[in-house]
């Protein structure tokens, strides 16, 4: 009987040693993602974040691109709308029409109070 102390002793370190190992492999390998800045949590979070700002702005470019087809359909197809761009962007007129170019008003100043 004096020895079964002795082995409860002995089952109970063991057991001990049991969860203190893996508890302290466990919390090794988390304080090495947390200061690892390069492969742990930190990057991982860094990444996901740079991941959400991608995908909005490819949402972004999604909708620039429909607008575009949209546009570049429009341009096949409408007569009013290819005549604007003509005239806005290229400064055609048709024939027998006088263009008269006006100066810019400048702009307005900020009045002062004295």
């Amino acid at each position: 009987m004096a020895d079964e102390p002795q082995g409860v002793e002995q089952r109970t370190s063991l057991r001990a040693l049991f969860w203190i190992g893996p508890l302290a492999a466990l919390l090794g390998a988390a304080g090495a993602l947390f200061h690892d800045a390069n492969s742990g949590l930190r990057a991982v979070m860094q990444l996901q974040t740079e991941l959400d700002e991608a995908d909005l702005r490819l949402d972004r470019l999604h909708e620039e691109r429909a607008d575009l087809q949209l546009r570049a359909e429009r341009l096949r197809s409408d007569p009013v709308e290819i005549e604007t761009v003509a005239r806005e962007s290229l400064g055609m007129v048709r024939p027998g029409e006088i263009v008269v170019r006006l100066p810019r008003p400048p702009a307005p100043a900020e009045r002062t109070r004295d």
